[in-house]
């Protein structure tokens, strides 16, 4: 029964170990993708491409942009926030159930 409360992190971290080896790469854009020559370009994104993360309806213009090297930095910086969380619910789900199947084993034999 308390082996659930170490189970369910133990695969939290291995999920998110497995989201920090997927965060490399081409960034993504979350905005529309504008080029060297400001027009939408759809795809991946390139160097010297921009990305309008808010868009103004009324104005016409973005509001929020950031550049290839804006997003890779953000992309990096997510990345290492994954991989020490992961890490760490990794190890307190792998203690906490190596811990738990000791004492239950102990119990169970008698001693």
């Amino acid at each position: 029964m308390f082996i659930a409360f170490f189970l369910v992190p133990l695969a939290w971290g291995v999920i998110t170990l497995l989201r920090a080896g997927a965060a490399h790469g081409v960034p993504d854009c979350p905005g529309l993708q504008l080029g060297e020559d400001g027009e939408d370009h759809p795809g991946p994104m390139r160097q010297g491409y921009t990305c309008a993360l808010d868009y103004s309806v009324r104005g016409g213009d973005s509001t929020g942009t950031a550049t290839y090297d804006q997003l890779k930095y953000a992309q990096e910086v997510k990345r290492g926030d994954l991989l020490g969380q992961g890490l760490l619910y990794t190890l307190y789900g792998t203690a906490g159930t190596a811990a738990t199947v000791i004492a239950t084993r102990k119990r169970a034999d008698g001693r």
